[in-house]
């Protein structure tokens, strides 16, 4: 049903586009274009300004012929990246889609779902495909804490249930599981001395740290719980002892009474160590987001299945450990969920996509759009 030679164009033409957090106003102009040429009304909002992005989500709406007949939901992608190391040069071989410079990210992650989205909505206006209304959230910064989605009224949103396409590997994963995050961050504040000449007289934080770093355990804690110290920075020469050391962790998991017990454990930790080595502790706990579960009997699940069934394709549901803007939108009473797009190895100078993937994604958000639940 799609046209196959404009869907790749437009993949090739955002890929272009450069757009990593905070600098999406190229593509959100893009975009925007394109949406209004296929008849929508759009919507920019401001939210950029809260934290130093140069444009705004995007918010427009496909308007149904006949309301009464289907309800209304949402369909959602962002249009950031993480930091490119040059230009993407799209190219094909084999089937495959890869950066022709292989420094650089090549950008699917999400850029694959936004030309897959615009696609399927040229098809649906072509055709004259029966719809509900068909609200289209394209979200900025969501690379750097979903910055975005945070800040966007979904007020304006007037749909219950949704569908986010950022999930890695092949169409026809439904993940209806995503964990809570806290992220940690402590400063253990010891004392400056000369190292050489009167250690003693110093109070090491980069001992502390390391000691309470030691006592806590990080990776896989269980089948639903990570946690990870991902940066470290302290001191300032060799031969002085190190005053600041700072330290950022963060927790993740699926059950918040997990998440609480371990982020608890973390900090009692940190204080006995800067305790025992005489150095004192700031800290700070930040709930990132919350997790959310989403039964199989509700709607965006039922939906996303027989439309990835019609597709010869059995669907699979399972959880992940990752974040995306369907955590912030379900803490918001908006149910989705979110679904694979085709994109591997994303946030790397290998990331590719499958022709035929992006392909089956254009018609899977198709198949969404026109089914049916009684």
């Amino acid at each position: 049903m799609i046209n196959k030679k404009r869907l790749l164009g437009t993949f090739f033409e955002v890929l272009k586009i450069k757009s990593p957090s905070k600098n999406e106003k190229e593509i959100v102009d893009y975009v925007r274009w394109k949406l209004e040429n296929l008849g929508l009304k759009v919507q920019i909002d401001n939210c950029g300004k809260n934290f130093g992005s140069n444009s705004g989500n995007i918010i427009a709406v496909c308007k149904s012929k006949n309301p009464s007949e289907s309800m209304p939901i949402f369909l959602g992608a962002h249009l950031d990246t993480v930091k490119l190391n040059g230009d993407v040069i799209p190219v094909v071989k084999d089937g495959i889609i890869t950066n022709k410079n292989k420094d650089c990210i090549l950008g699917g992650d999400d850029k694959v779902a936004v030309a897959a989205i615009l696609e399927a909505l040229n098809i649906i206006r072509e055709e004259d495909i029966s719809i509900g209304s068909i609200y289209v959230i394209f979200t900025i910064s969501e690379e750097i804490g979903l910055l975005g989605a945070k800040h966007l009224d979904l007020n304006l949103v007037k749909a219950d249930y949704g569908f986010v396409f950022d999930g890695d590997g092949d169409i026809g994963t439904i993940i209806n599981k995503a964990p809570y995050q806290n992220s940690i961050d402590a400063q253990f504040i010891g004392k400056a001395a000369h190292a050489g000449v009167e250690p003693e007289k110093g109070i090491n934080s980069i001992k502390a740290a390391s000691i309470a770093i030691s006592n806590i355990n990080v990776g896989r804690i269980d089948s639903e719980t990570t946690c990870n110290v991902g940066k470290i920075n302290g001191g300032v020469a060799k031969n002085i002892v190190p005053e600041n050391t700072n330290v950022e962790a963060e927790v993740r998991s699926i059950r918040l009474e997990k998440l609480n017990k371990i982020t608890d454990f973390i900090i009692n930790n940190f204080k006995k160590a800067a305790d025992k080595y005489g150095a004192k502790i700031k800290y700070k706990v930040d709930r990132e987001y919350d997790g959310f579960e989403i039964s199989e009997n509700e709607i965006p699940v039922k939906i996303a299945k027989l439309a990835i069934k019609k597709l010869d394709i059995s669907p699979k549901i399972k959880s992940t450990g990752g974040g995306s803007d369907i955590n912030i939108f379900n803490s918001k009473g908006k149910i989705s969920v979110n679904l694979s797009s085709g994109m591997e190895r994303v946030h790397t100078s290998n990331e590719y996509v499958k022709v035929e993937q992006i392909e089956k994604l254009a018609n899977l958000i198709i198949e969404i759009c026109r089914t049916k639940i009684n």
